[in-house]
């Protein structure tokens, strides 16, 4: 019998070891949002601009105002950003890439858009956990980084259709 009340009481000690350590481990879990915001302002990449000039061109295709948007990620505080990504999803599902205005309908801004619009997709915004908050880091870098390629190919294919425009008008005088 006396084994039997020292077995049980080791058990219960070993047992309220283990839930303390799980709480201790709960702790350990939480993000640490200074981190992430200095992450969001130091170590992102620049977010690329339109090029203003060609506004007229970017202005035929509504759904811009969606890409631009996503500059807003590096103003946003960390325990917000959750919130952002998820209306940027909406946002950038209601965007069809099957109903791109010209200039802009070429395979490379279609391929572009495609690979900006799956990265914001994939990020998973609602789970940020000290176990995955360096593929969210990720994510979020590679975000920026399709988003700047889009706008690149974007303000390349703006020139050249104004380019190729003003050749149009001056051969037809």
């Amino acid at each position: 019998m006396n084994k039997f009340l020292c077995f049980l009481v080791i058990f219960f000690l070993f047992i309220s070891c283990s839930k303390t350590s799980k709480k201790g481990i709960l702790i350990n879990e939480k993000i640490d949002y200074k981190s992430l915001n200095s992450f969001i302002k130091d170590s992102l990449p620049s977010f690329r601009t339109f090029d203003e000039s060609y506004n007229e061109i970017f202005n035929l295709w509504e759904e811009t105002k969606v890409i631009k948007s996503s500059i807003e990620l590096i103003s946003k505080e960390a325990r917000q950003l959750s919130f952002f990504l998820d209306n940027l999803k909406i946002e950038i599902v209601k965007v069809n890439d099957k109903r791109i205005f010209r200039p802009f309908n070429i395979p490379q801004v279609i391929g572009r858009f495609r690979v900006y619009k799956t990265n914001i997709l994939k990020i998973n915004s609602n789970k940020i956990d000290s176990k995955n908050i360096r593929l969210f880091k990720n994510d979020l870098k590679s975000i920026v980084i399709s988003y700047n390629a889009l706008i690149n190919t974007m303000n390349k294919v703006a020139k050249e259709s104004i380019e190729n425009n003003k050749e149009t008008i001056i051969l037809d005088e």
